[in-house]
């Protein structure tokens, strides 16, 4: 074995070992919590975070600790998150795929660091680590990949989420609802699509912040296209700069 006994919590969509990783670190459904010594017994938790109206990544952080967990696989971090886990000593890994596969890999010690494999907690668009990851993009209209993506991220008429692995794209109207104060739109777009990643042109300075919260990688480019930012997906940026419109 290659790593000591220890409690290992994973974010997962599902309640087996079976279930995918879910990429989503605070807003998971469960947290898969597995001791190292016997891997085929796991305890399935809900996890807190995912009822939280913000701040999310840091209720899943504070959960992981009071379960006694000395380490965490997942997709992506945020920095709120990543703070809580460091603070408390907490390593977290980067894992795709099964549950199973992830923790046996860890248990030979053979997964990465979270901090090692990128600069940034996002990390990066690699098509070896894809397994899981759905990008999501606000559409002028619904042509398939064909789509035109909106420069106005929330107004957008159509929204479009494309799963890397299976190569399947879903559109759908944009129907969010701009007046619920207990879920914004970056709630309910990660309630309807469960996007890993968001591509936008422009985007207020709230809804950025929201989305580095919730641990979910928001990406641009000089793409016109679903289809083109397909092709492209290696070369996206990371979105930092605010549009100045809130409401965006």
């Amino acid at each position: 074995m290659g790593v000591k006994k220890m409690k290992v919590a994973i974010s997962s969509e599902n309640d087996t070992i079976e279930s995918l990783i879910d990429q989503r670190f605070g807003r998971c459904k469960y947290f898969l919590i597995i001791d190292t010594e016997d891997i085929s017994k796991v305890e399935a938790v809900e996890n807190q975070g995912a009822i939280q109206g913000h701040g999310a990544g840091i209720r899943a952080a504070q959960q992981i600790s009071e379960l006694g967990v000395k380490a965490v696989i997942t997709g992506n971090l945020g920095p709120n998150a990543t703070a809580v886990l460091d603070k408390l000593g907490i390593p977290s890994y980067q894992a795709s795929g099964k549950v199973k596969d992830a923790i046996e890999a860890f248990v030979n010690d053979k997964l990465e660091g979270i901090g090692e494999v990128a600069p940034s907690h996002f990390g990066m668009i690699q098509k070896e680590k894809s397994a899981g990851e759905k990008i999501f993009f606000p559409l002028l209209n619904d042509n398939g990949e064909d789509s035109d993506i909106s420069e106005h991220f929330g107004n957008a008429p159509f929204f479009g989420v494309y799963d890397i692995e299976k190569k399947e794209l879903r559109i759908i109207e944009n129907n969010l609802n701009h007046t619920d104060s207990g879920r914004s739109p970056i709630d309910q777009i990660e309630e309807t699509l469960n996007p890993t990643i968001i591509f936008a042109k422009d985007i207020g300075g709230r809804a950025i912040r929201i989305i580095e919260e919730k641990g979910i990688a928001l990406k641009t480019g000089p793409y016109s296209t679903i289809r083109e930012i397909i092709e492209n997906l290696e070369k996206l940026e990371n979105q930092t700069q605010s549009c100045g419109q809130e409401s965006h």
